[in-house]
């Protein structure tokens, strides 16, 4: 068959003639000899060639002249023009020299930012205020009266507490599957109080994660009878105290610098403050409360934990990080305390002092 089209594409009319074929007769396939195969892609190419370059040069667009457009772009002058219409300033100096993480437009500051002071920052420089130990347990009484689980803190607590731990000793670099080195060491020093009950839940939550747990079990927690138990039949708690230790330890946990303990003095913190003083290996303290006066003053740590709000006297505490136990806006509202929650897609952040309480922490050391 034949048919006569025309080439409406260019604006001009050329006649062809082009022969459509029958199904079984089409190129490739069965039936067709090798030169009519051929013989149809040599006219098929004919026609592609005939069609793009039988276009009139008059009738195609000029070249864009993009050397003369980037002359007239002034992009100082609209980038200025967008900060002003956003509410920014304009950049200072010479907007070429910018590091590999800043925008070219600069960000405007939230305008429901929090609108308080604080004697914390965090690393998105959200405040947070600092509070005494009675403010702080009156905020734990509002939170566990409103349905806060005093239990279920403890756990989230244990478990932020082991997170930290991790990252601390490598991450998966070192606590993985694939790590065919020992796994790491951590010590738990445990006692009856508070900060007890968060580090013997952390060394169960570690036991589980291939680290090596050993728990000297100075005094057993209220409540975690179940914990110990467990670690008993793991042959993570050692019998004979800190004798018992391996000569190789990570890290050591630290849960006997709660205010109770502190204020008995049992004899055997005298034995743990000359031994953590001997030892290299950094120390996890888990919400130290000093007192004002005691017989000797704990080793200081290199990493402090604090329970859902940081405290004003703490004595020297290292690097300090704020672990979330699930304390609601709600309760620092009906506590009369300035508070926006500073952890959004973290459990645990860092937590950095303003002057102030540098001043007052140096003076307390």
């Amino acid at each position: 068959a034949v048919v006569s089209t025309q080439s409406a594409h260019y604006g001009r009319e050329d006649p062809k003639q082009i022969t459509i074929m029958r199904r079984d007769q089409s190129p490739g396939r069965r039936g067709s000899s090798p030169n009519e195969m051929i013989q149809d892609n040599m006219t098929r190419k004919q026609y592609k060639k005939g069609d793009t370059f039988s276009v009139s040069v008059q009738n195609m667009n000029p070249d864009f002249d993009f050397q003369s457009s980037n002359k007239m772009f002034q992009k100082d002058t609209i980038f200025d023009e967008w900060r002003q219409q956003d509410g920014g300033l304009p950049r200072l100096g010479n907007p070429d020299k910018l590091k590999p993480t800043e925008m070219v437009i600069e960000n405007v500051a939230p305008i429901h930012g929090p609108t308080f002071d604080g004697d914390f920052t965090s690393d998105d420089k959200i405040p947070l205020v600092g509070l005494s130990l009675s403010k702080r347990i009156a905020l734990f009484k509002r939170a566990i009266n409103c349905g806060l689980s005093y239990s279920h803190v403890v756990s989230v607590a244990g478990m932020s507490v082991a997170q930290m731990v991790i990252q601390v000793l490598g991450g998966s670099c070192r606590v993985s599957f694939n790590n065919h080195n020992k796994p790491p060491v951590v010590a738990a020093l445990v006692s009856s109080g508070e900060s007890g009950k968060v580090a013997i839940t952390a060394a169960l939550h570690l036991s589980q994660h291939g680290v090596n747990v050993k728990v000297i079990l100075f005094a057993t927690p209220k409540g975690c009878d179940g914990i110990v138990n467990i670690l008993h039949k793991c042959k993570c708690v050692l019998e004979n105290g800190l004798q018992g230790l391996p000569n190789i330890i990570d890290i050591i946990i630290d849960g006997t610098q709660d205010r109770n303990t502190l204020l008995n003095w049992p004899e055997w913190m005298n034995t743990v403050i000359d031994w953590t003083e001997q030892s290299t290996v950094p120390i996890v303290a888990v919400d130290p409360q000093h007192p004002q006066q005691m017989p000797r003053n704990p080793t200081p740590p290199k990493f402090t934990c604090a329970l859902g709000a940081p405290l004003l006297t703490q004595g020297k505490v290292g690097r300090l990080f704020l672990v979330d136990i699930g304390l609601f806006p709600l309760a620092f509202k009906e506590e009369n305390i300035p508070y926006r929650s500073p952890f959004f897609d973290k459990f645990v952040i860092p937590l950095n002092r303003n002057a102030k309480q540098r001043i007052n922490s140096s003076n307390s050391g």
